[in-house]
């Protein structure tokens, strides 16, 4: 389960990522720290894989907030993290209607 929740919130943060076109190597640092927060076992080198490895991949976003919202069920401040985490990457540039109606999405499954 562990590994399903890690690759959805990487998908999450990285459907944003591509969705405004945001330069990698600027994002990869706040990614980095991001995921390690949420899953702090995790190592530098293990966290920039995920993100490449995410981005080379095609997700369906409402899959991947399904997973996530069905394996953070009881744990209401791990979503509110992850709500905080998005936010932060939508707002560190280009701000777009379709970035805000996807955190409104996220935040309607975690919290119906």
């Amino acid at each position: 389960m562990d590994k399903m929740l890690k690759e959805s919130v990487a998908a999450l943060f990285c459907y944003v990522i591509k969705m405004d076109d945001k330069d990698i190597d600027i994002e990869r640092p706040l990614f980095r720290r991001f995921i390690k927060q949420d899953f702090p076992s995790m190592t530098d080198e293990e966290a920039c894989k995920l993100l490449d490895e995410t981005l080379e991949k095609e997700y369906n976003i409402d899959t991947q907030i399904s997973i996530l919202a069905n394996g953070l069920h009881n744990e209401v401040y791990t979503k509110m993290s992850v709500l905080k985490q998005l936010n932060a990457i939508i707002v560190k540039s280009k701000l777009g209607d379709e970035d805000y109606d996807l955190f409104d999405k996220v935040k309607e499954v975690f919290f119906p």
